[in-house]
């Protein structure tokens, strides 16, 4: 069975991350519309997929999953952990007394309650509005004056979730009216009254990648780029002595540890450093969504024959964001760096086979499926092993913080 999962973050008032809604779909269609549908996300619950992979998706956080009526009255919700997941009661769910037991019977054992896309006004809802840890609303959709007089008559009872929340002025409303979580692009539109500078260490690193791209690069030169910023030379020769680079002895020079990684992975390792140097708390779910992307880029190129060019869609994955996380135009960023054309074409947005891959991961990160669904047909990709290949792409994001 193919099962696509997608993921958006959602905060806390401090902006750390409090889970991922994940948006799944089965096939070439998204509706729940019988018995198929019903199988596929039980499937997509049940199977090893998911519940091996479920850890990686939410990182340690909270997974929110919808559940539509028939699914709460089965107790589906039990095939994952309770401290794991919040249970998302769709807005279409008809509030019988068999879901109202069903919810009751999920809470009583420990699991969160959410109403999702919450509809004011709405007849026989109470019961579920009692029984709800949370409620979800949709921040552009409801009028102040109504979120207001819920958020005050619930407040300290139940959490509160914007939904949908596009920029960060609405976060900050938000934020103001009391809200306690919030979901939506956001975050990967930070405001920032100036445009951030490349500090010392990022034009440090854009030294050491230009004497990288030489036919024939100085060891001796790389050494005392490098020798000259501790934080560097302390992370180069930490990466040196993993197991990857496959030696039974340990680096202990910086010459030493540059012969043994390569120029190819020193100009990767490199970049990774100047994407993780700007990140700041209300930039780091975007600084991970491109390293995500980097390397899913990378891992599609080898999987499409194209492993020479790897590195190419690498680094267009990491850098697809640099624009806002610098707030500089993508030109003026490019600009100083020195990248191959076919990165730069990609990252200005000229239709390459680089960017083809990225907009295909860009319509799968917000659960676009008729724009990824087109993807998937014209290329050799299955559902099932574009899922194994971001699974690999997120544990890998992981590995850098460990």
């Amino acid at each position: 069975m193919d099962i696509y999962v997608a993921r958006q973050p959602i905060f806390d008032r401090k902006m750390k991350l409090y889970g991922y809604e994940l948006l799944y779909r089965e096939n070439q269609n998204n509706q729940f519309n019988g018995l198929s549908d019903k199988k596929a996300t039980a499937s997509l619950l049940s199977n090893s997929f998911l519940v091996l992979g479920f850890d990686e998706l939410i990182e340690d956080t909270h997974g929110f999953i919808n559940f539509p009526e028939e699914f709460l009255i089965q107790q589906l919700p039990r095939l994952l952990p309770q401290q794991k997941i919040i249970v998302e009661v769709l807005e279409r769910v008809n509030p019988s007394e068999k879901v109202i037991e069903a919810c009751r019977a999920l809470k009583k054992d420990g699991y969160i309650l959410a109403l999702d896309d919450f509809v004011f006004d709405r007849n026989g809802y109470g019961p579920l509005i009692e029984l709800a840890d949370m409620i979800k609303i949709e921040f552009s959709r409801a009028t102040i004056k109504e979120q207001l007089l819920l958020l005050q008559k619930y407040r300290g009872k139940k959490m509160f979730l914007a939904e949908k929340v596009e920029t960060m002025n609405d976060y900050r409303l938000a934020l103001a009216m009391g809200y306690d979580l919030f979901q939506g692009y956001f975050f990967s539109k930070p405001v920032i009254v100036n445009a951030k500078e490349i500090g010392y260490q990022e034009t440090l690193l854009v030294r050491i990648l230009k004497e990288l791209h030489k036919k024939e690069p100085d060891l001796n030169q790389l050494t005392n780029f490098i020798s000259a910023d501790i934080g560097l030379a302390y992370k180069l020769l930490r990466a040196a002595n993993t197991i990857q680079y496959g030696s039974k002895y340990p680096i202990h020079s910086i010459r030493q540890a540059l012969s043994r990684i390569g120029a190819k992975e020193m100009i990767q390792w490199i970049h990774i450093m100047m994407i993780k140097g700007a990140e700041r708390s209300e930039n780091s779910e975007l600084i991970k969504r491109s390293l995500i992307r980097g390397k899913l880029l990378e891992l599609l190129a080898c999987r499409s024959g194209l492993v020479l060019k790897g590195s190419n869609f690498f680094i267009t994955g990491i850098f697809s964001s640099l624009d806002q996380i610098l707030n500089q135009p993508m030109k003026k960023i490019l600009a100083k760096l020195p990248l191959d054309q076919e990165v730069k074409d990609a990252l200005m947005g000229k239709p390459n086979k680089i960017r083809i891959f990225l907009d295909a991961i860009v319509s799968f990160e917000k659960a676009d499926w008729q724009a990824f669904s087109e993807f998937i047909s014209k290329s050799k990709f299955t559902d099932e092993a574009f899922m194994e290949l971001y699974l690999k792409a997120i544990h890998w994001q992981h590995s850098l913080n460990e």
